[in-house]
């Protein structure tokens, strides 16, 4: 009995849509209505791909330069490196290098000129300084030139700096004493070396803007860490599983350290990107709710205009809640029409541009890093726009329907 009814109820909403109104203007606000929708929808597959584009770009750039793991301490700074299991850890499956690492902030000057930069202290030949070596755009990697310790710079840094990789000046690097400090002679609270600029990157990430690769040693010395180091650089293979490394990987280190695989070295930018994401859902979603919301004053106007009919269909033994799931379906069948529509229209519009790149940046004139604006399509998202759509459509919907519930009988005498 209920199938029958609601095939009953669907049977005569789909009428309803399909027959012309007495009154012009239900059709209008209905088509109104449905183009918003439609519009509305389109935007949110196209602005969630976008997003989706762009994490998938960001995310390749920090893949090809940080390391599958950055091991560090939970609380302090460095640790003994004869303590530190790297030969377990390199006996794991698909583990191909283990780098340790001395990092931290230094003063760095060049001429008159002095940035704070983030020393970044390898191994001579290890993929940690060979990542670097390969995204190099001006000079080479030279780690020493003679007995002087050289360096690879950020572009960004490089050109705050003003370097001039044809010239013999170095830079001047200052870093606190660990020990002994002289608080009358602020100049000798400093350790102090200098470094030669033979190389500058760029990987398009913030590392161009702060990072100075030099040999480990340098830094060691630097720092007074001999036989320390702050951090460990683990890479495995491309097809590695990252949870299950990862997972084996803290076993073996053990809670005294932390594991870090690629994206959580960069969880703030990431969960920036998720945050903007979510607002700009969460905007469109809203206007796509005032859109649809024109769908209650489209029901309540076809209701006036069907009193009669519906006077009939009540007298005829029509219940109550088939004549309000009449219109339910009504409203929900406007909406969708839309939804549907739009998550079409907006699919096309994204393959289009994975495809063909058809909206340029800046012209695409070559001045940007991305020529194009990245599209990255994701089922999740479409599946959560479709069950946005059901529940506007449902609250817009079921609130002219209910009305209508309670003066079914008063229309019943009409």
């Amino acid at each position: 009995m209920k199938t029958a009814n609601h095939k009953t109820a669907f049977f005569i909403a789909k009428r309803y849509i399909v027959s012309r109104k007495k009154h012009n203007i239900i059709n209008v606000i209905s088509i109104v209505s449905m183009v918003g929708i439609t519009i509305c929808t389109a935007a949110l597959v196209i602005v969630m791909s976008a997003f989706n584009g762009m994490e998938e770009i960001i995310s390749g750039w920090f893949n090809d330069n940080n390391p599958d793991y950055m091991i560090s301490l939970k609380e302090g700074k460095s640790f003994d490196t004869a303590d530190f299991p790297s030969e377990k850890i390199k006996q794991l499956r698909l583990v191909t290098d283990v780098d340790e690492i001395v990092s931290d902030l230094a003063l760095v000057t060049y001429q008159d000129r002095q940035e704070l930069l983030q020393l970044i202290g390898v191994d001579t030949g290890s993929r940690t300084m060979r990542n670097y070596a390969a995204v190099l755009i001006d000079g080479n990697a030279r780690a020493y030139y003679g007995q002087q310790a050289c360096a690879n710079i950020g572009t960004v840094a490089a050109g705050k700096l003003l370097i001039n990789l044809g010239s013999y000046d170095m830079m001047k690097v200052y870093y606190p004493k660990r020990n002994k400090k002289n608080f009358a002679d602020p100049s000798s609270a400093f350790n102090t070396d200098f470094l030669f600029p033979t190389g500058v990157f760029s990987t398009n990430t913030d590392h161009d803007q702060t990072y100075l690769v030099c040999p480990i040693q340098f830094t060691r010395d630097l720092m007074q860490y001999q036989g320390q180091a702050t951090s460990v650089a683990v890479y495995t293979e491309d097809f590695a599983d990252v949870k299950i490394n990862q997972k084996q990987i803290e076993e073996i280190v053990g809670d005294k350290y932390v594991v870090k695989n690629q994206r959580q070295q960069e969880e703030m930018l990431f969960k920036t990107m998720k945050s903007e994401k979510l607002i700009t859902y969460t905007i469109l979603a809203f206007i796509l709710f005032v859109a649809a919301f024109n769908i209650i004053g489209a029901i309540g106007m076809l209701v006036l205009e069907k009193q009669h009919d519906n006077a009939i269909l009540f007298s005829m033994g029509a219940s109550p809640s088939l004549i309000q799931r009449i219109f339910l379906y009504e409203g929900m069948a406007v909406s969708l029409i839309g939804g549907i529509l739009g998550t079409i229209f907006g699919v096309i519009i994204c393959w289009l541009q994975q495809t063909f790149h058809l909206v340029k940046l800046g012209g695409g004139e070559g001045y940007y890093t991305i020529p194009y604006y990245p599209i990255q399509m994701h089922f999740t998202d479409i599946l959560i726009i479709l069950v946005t759509i059901l529940a506007i459509n449902l609250f817009t919907s079921i609130l002219p329907a209910h009305m209508l519930k309670k003066s079914i009988t008063k229309t019943s005498n009409i």
